[in-house]
């Protein structure tokens, strides 16, 4: 029987009534890949949709990769400017060590010439202090002899309130009776003396002491110190030991303290611009000598 248009319209107005009929056509008429069509597309779909999505994604990460790069790029700018200035710095900080080198270089031999320079000037200063002390020695020397000659030539002047009759005695009158108590060495040891004088003591001491004749054994120094005080008491001993009643006498300008305690505890005269003092001291202790010998 052959299937005219009035059964097509007949058959579509069923399969509208009978939707279930739809489904149940599909199977009869369409294959199963066709059947299964719809649900590949849906998968196609949710795969094109996450593959859009991914590929959002990716553009995004590529957004925040190149926004990164950029940084880098820009940080790269500051480093590779900061890394210029330093090798500016360093370049500049080399120059500075360079001069500073040549400055020190030159500050060292300034240095070493001004050494050299000092080197010399107390070489010099040497000289100079070993000229001014030879010329002081000199001078003292000069002004101890000026001073010998002035109690030489002034003896009494300096001792005539103790002693009268005042001269100058000169070694070579005694030397004989020296050589007859004394040793070789003791009689070079009163060659050094200064001034050996003779005399006669005024009465008040003349008494005191038990005699009249005298001598003075005189040791002369601008400043009178503690080694004058004790050579002229050493040597007055000497004249004491070869029988020459001897009163020992430091003379000068002036006296230290201490050669005043060393002549007041030893008996020593100390005579100063015509002032004597310690000369009953003397007196005594000359006295005591004269009696153990």
């Amino acid at each position: 029987m052959a299937f005219e248009v009035r059964d097509y319209y007949d058959f579509m107005r069923l399969l509208h009534q009978h939707p279930e009929w739809q489904e149940e056509l599909r199977r009869l008429v369409l294959t199963r890949e066709i059947l299964e069509l719809p649900e590949i597309v849906r998968e196609l779909a949710q795969a094109q949709k996450r593959t859009e999505q991914r590929v959002e994604e990716l553009a995004e990460a590529q957004k925040r990769t190149e926004q990164r790069v950029e940084e880098l790029a820009e940080a790269q700018k500051r480093s590779e400017e900061r890394l210029t200035r330093l090798e500016q710095v360093v370049a500049e900080l080399a120059e500075a060590q360079k001069r500073s080198e040549e400055r020190l270089t030159r500050l060292e031999q300034v240095v070493a010439e001004l050494a050299e320079a000092q080197k010399r000037t107390e070489e010099e200063l040497r000289v100079l202090t070993r000229r001014v002390d030879k010329l002081t020695g000199e001078v003292g020397n000069l002004r101890g002899d000026m001073l010998e000659m002035q109690y030489r030539q002034r003896a009494f002047g300096f001792f005539g309130r103790m002693v009268s009759r005042v001269r100058v005695v000169d070694l070579q009158e005694i030397w004989s009776e020296l050589e007859q108590r004394l040793t070789e060495q003791e009689m070079e040891a009163l060659l050094s003396l200064d001034i050996l004088l003779s005399g006669r003591l005024k009465a008040g001491w003349a008494a005191q002491a038990g005699v009249s004749d005298i001598w003075l054994a005189v040791e002369v120094s601008g400043v009178v110190d503690v080694e004058d005080v004790r050579r002229a008491w050493k040597r007055a001993g000497l004249f004491h030991r070869a029988g020459f009643w001897t009163l020992p006498v430091a003379a000068g300008n002036q006296w230290t303290e201490g050669a005043r305690e060393e002549a007041a505890e030893k008996g020593v005269v100390l005579q100063r611009d015509g002032q004597l003092e310690f000369v009953e001291q003397a007196l005594e202790a000359a006295k005591k000598a004269a009696q153990a010998g």
